[in-house]
């Protein structure tokens, strides 16, 4: 990597006593056949197929077209549900059950249960939305491996067509959810996600020129972790509006924002459980529909989502160090990064807990160990591993 683009990176990451920003790995890519079998136990649902195709466009349009029709209910208007089944069925359920047959399952069970009426009308709704958007990103996933290992084989065209339907699908999906969580949290400039999944994909397009399949890979994971956490927030941030809906005695809508947490964290949970399957498990369990969700507990689900994610960002510090004892220095910088930006993801609980000053501390070390492992120094980059992970372990 060249190092003007290690400056600009780290550039992106730096927040005003805060963390650094986040990225995601090609460990967690579900179509590259290159995963060793720990990992493919992470993505169950995600199995490989020779080449991932999708036209982004027409599908986002067919996506945009069904929540248009659901969210007359919005404003007291008749649902066409027949409508929503005839643009899934034609125009997303082939695709979506390629890439994951359960998230088509729960879609098509939400439609038959909007129109029966056995689910409520807004819990089907944002079951259909969620999924969908879980769908996107997993899409978003394939495609990107499938670009990298493009670029690897001098295929520039094609790792730029896949790359196309990447960013298509970030300013059309990606960014407006990310949008919503920058806002609730707080979060603006560096450590703002829609900057740091803009980027990311500004970095992954100049890699793209120059034909650095080495830079793509890293750079990939601040686009593909910036927009995981968003995910993992949005997911969060529904346990919170629960509780405190609870205790002010707002009860109505506890199901729909139910709905809403389960939907964006299977998006996410096969890659959770590498980092704690019970934790993943119990995420799930919480955010079913199963569950009552007036026993849905903020701080349960913030403390589960802190447990798996450290265990991520801990899986990848092993990783990276076992790359690097190996000769493997690629793919010791893309697992560093990607420890990185699981780290940034706890970014929020490291500032209210932790404070200012441990954050800063937080970014630095990151910062010393990402160079560290890009530099072959093993041992240096082992203290610094020990000093991030130190920190972790105090949440």
């Amino acid at each position: 990597m060249k190092k003007r683009d290690l400056s600009k990176i780290f550039a992106a990451f730096l927040l005003t006593g805060s963390v650094l920003a986040g990225c995601g790995s090609a460990s967690e890519e579900p179509k590259e056949a290159d995963q060793s079998s720990e990992e493919k136990k992470e993505e169950p649902k995600e199995e490989a197929k020779d080449e991932m195709t999708l036209n982004a466009e027409s599908q986002v349009k067919a996506y945009s077209d069904m929540k248009a029709e659901l969210e007359k209910m919005k404003e007291d208007k008749e649902v066409n549900w027949d409508t929503v089944n005839d643009i899934y069925t034609s125009e997303l359920q082939a695709s979506v059950n390629e890439v994951n047959g359960e998230f088509s399952q729960g879609i098509e069970a939400a439609i038959s249960g909007g129109k029966s009426g056995e689910l409520e009308k807004n819990v089907a709704r944002q079951i259909i939305d969620k999924l969908t958007q879980s769908y996107f990103y997993q899409v978003q996933k394939g495609l990107q491996g499938q670009a990298g290992e493009d670029l690897e084989a001098d295929k520039a065209d094609d790792a730029k067509a896949k790359f196309a339907e990447v960013k298509y699908l970030a300013e059309n999906v990606f960014i407006p959810t990310a949008e919503k969580r920058d806002g609730l949290y707080e979060l603006s400039g560096e450590s703002s996600m829609v900057e740091n999944i803009n980027n990311g994909l500004s970095l992954q397009e100049e890699a793209l020129a120059d034909s650095n399949a080495e830079d793509f890979a890293v750079y990939k994971q601040v686009t593909d972790k910036s927009i995981y956490q968003s995910y993992y927030l949005a997911s969060k941030s529904y346990a919170e509006k629960i509780s405190k809906a609870v205790e002010e005695g707002n009860t109505e809508e506890l199901a729909i924002m139910q709905a809403e947490g389960y939907g964006f964290l299977q998006a996410i949970k096969g890659s959770l459980a590498g980092g704690d399957e019970a934790s993943a498990n119990e995420l799930d369990s919480i955010f079913s529909l199963e569950n009552d969700p007036s026993t849905i507990d903020a701080e349960k689900v913030n403390s589960l989502y802190t447990k798996a994610i450290k265990g991520k960002a801990a899986g990848y510090h092993e990783e990276a160090a076992a790359a690097v004892e190996s000769g493997d220095v690629a793919t010791a910088k893309v697992e560093a990064m990607e420890g990185n930006m699981f780290v940034k993801m706890l970014e929020v609980n490291v500032m209210n807990q932790l404070g200012e000053e441990k954050s800063q501390e937080l970014f630095d070390l990151s910062q010393k160990w990402f160079e560290a492992i890009s530099s072959e120094k093993a041992d240096e980059a082992k203290q610094h591993s020990e000093a991030i992970l130190n920190i972790l372990n105090q949440l």
